[in-house]
């Protein structure tokens, strides 16, 4: 018999909000008269996908890659289950449909993985305990190498050299991880902060060190090891996973950072330097309008400095920019409204680029507070377009989220009489490739109304 998804699904949330932030599970919880199930997106190359039950077509909840819902409780036994993402044109595509058996006092975890054209829909089981002042630790691995890693975990503080090994964890291979030093009490672990490493199998090479977690519910937690996307697409990255919409994510604490920086200024060369506390990086001459590829360093705070070619009065000295681990950092040189030479700086996106665009959008016209930034479709026009950032201050950056299209830009100031004043825009441009795209307003001498919209990638 097949059953229904629960229609009360903002008590589910909400309970299942209440499970991921509580110390224990609630005694009075009746895990065995129920199923619960969650969905976690582990392919690299998805876009946003969403989760319904077809009987009544309620959304269930949606995950980008790295993303998970909320934990749904449902009657036990045979749901259907649906998976879609939506188009460019704003159409449903059906990405897979399901009966899945969702037995009582268990949690079923829905996992995406593989490449998102022919995706894989895996099905992962486990009992719901209640716990109290322990927690259970699963592992799987959905790399798109498919490899293969040993785990192990120390108490927080301590080196490598006394970690404990946990277990192989292979690629779609789902399997609960023992603890290494069980009490009277429980074989589970005990609740705390923790190190996790990660080796190649049987190697004693560190190629991930996670900073301290603290595991303080008294749940079970799923570690899911992935590759890291976006504009930084070298790493690996540890997902864990509870019971709500909210993923820990943590990136190896030695990995490199990238940055690239681009010169605004229409007639200036600016020489550009990013030096650390130990080096000195070699100076960068960028040409009027152009940009850096990206520069892969050390993580660390750096000091920036940049100059005109022309002017030695044009420039600034040791401004700091912060590069976390696995992080990429945009930096914008444009000057201000007193003509003093600046810069922003920013974080791109770790998103996939395929489907979804992250789009950043900089305001560097000093001159019009809240700036309006249309992205205008072929069949729409400003008052109609879906897709707008709003009120972008001068030095602002702000983002969006587009579906692989094409646009026409378009720069709007509205004035204290509340006329719309047009600072630009460009013809119908494909925002379709897979990259990180930002968008600069600027000053510009050649454009018929002084102003200019820049399209970067």
């Amino acid at each position: 018999m097949r059953s229904k998804v629960s229609m009360a699904l903002f008590g589910l949330v909400l309970a299942s909000v209440l499970t991921a932030c509580s110390n224990s599970d609630d005694s009075n919880q009746q895990f065995a008269n129920a199923g619960y199930v969650q969905f976690y997106n582990g392919s690299s190359n998805s876009a946003q996908t969403i989760m319904r039950g077809t009987e009544k077509t309620q959304i269930l909840g949606a995950a980008s890659y790295g993303d998970a819902t909320s934990l749904i409780q449902v009657e036990g036994g045979v749901t259907e289950i649906e998976f879609y993402r939506t188009d460019s044109d704003d159409e449903e595509v059906i990405i897979e449909t399901r009966d899945i058996d969702i037995p009582t006092g268990q949690k079923t975890l829905l996992m995406l993985t593989g490449d998102f054209a022919n995706p894989t829909f895996n099905e992962f089981r486990f009992n719901r305990e209640e716990l109290e002042d322990h927690f259970r630790l699963f592992a799987v691995s959905v790399t798109d190498d498919q490899t293969s890693y040993d785990v192990y975990m120390s108490d927080s503080g301590a080196p490598f050299s006394a970690a404990n090994l946990l277990g192989t964890v292979n690629y779609e291979s789902f399997d609960e991880l023992e603890y290494w030093a069980p009490d009277s009490d429980s074989d589970d672990f005990d609740e705390g902060s923790y190190t996790i490493y990660l080796t190649a199998p049987g190697s004693q090479d560190v190629i991930f060190e996670s900073d301290t977690i603290s595991f303080r519910f008294a749940t079970e937690y799923v570690l899911v090891i992935r590759g890291s996307t976006g504009a930084l697409q070298s790493g690996v990255e540890v997902d864990l996973v509870l019971n709500s919409s909210t993923v820990s994510n943590y990136d190896d604490i030695n990995a490199s950072a990238q940055y690239r920086i681009y010169n605004s200024l229409d007639n200036d060369t600016v020489t550009v330097s990013l030096d650390g506390n130990d080096d000195v990086s070699p100076s960068v001459e960028l040409a009027p309008n152009s940009k850096t590829d990206f520069t892969e360093v050390e993580f660390g705070d750096y000091r920036l400095s940049a100059e005109s070619s022309t002017n030695s009065e044009l420039t600034f000295n040791n401004r700091l920019v912060t590069l976390n681990q696995g992080e990429s950092k945009a930096i914008l040189i444009y000057q201000n409204k007193d003509d003093v030479l600046t810069s922003v700086s920013f974080n791109e996106s770790t998103q996939p680029q395929v489907f979804d665009k992250q789009v950043a959008a900089a305001n560097l016209v000093s001159d019009f507070a809240d700036v309006d930034l249309y992205f205008v479709r072929k069949d729409e026009t400003i008052e109609s377009a879906q897709f707008l950032i709003a009120s972008i201050d001068p030095g602002e950056v702000k983002g969006v989220t587009l579906p692989s299209d094409f646009y026409e830009l378009v720069a709007v100031f509205d004035d204290n009489e509340d006329t719309q004043v047009l600072l630009d825009r460009t013809q119908l441009l494909g925002l379709n490739e897979e990259q990180n795209y930002i968008i600069t307003i600027e000053t510009s001498d050649g454009s018929p109304t002084g102003y200019k919209i820049s399209v970067l990638y």
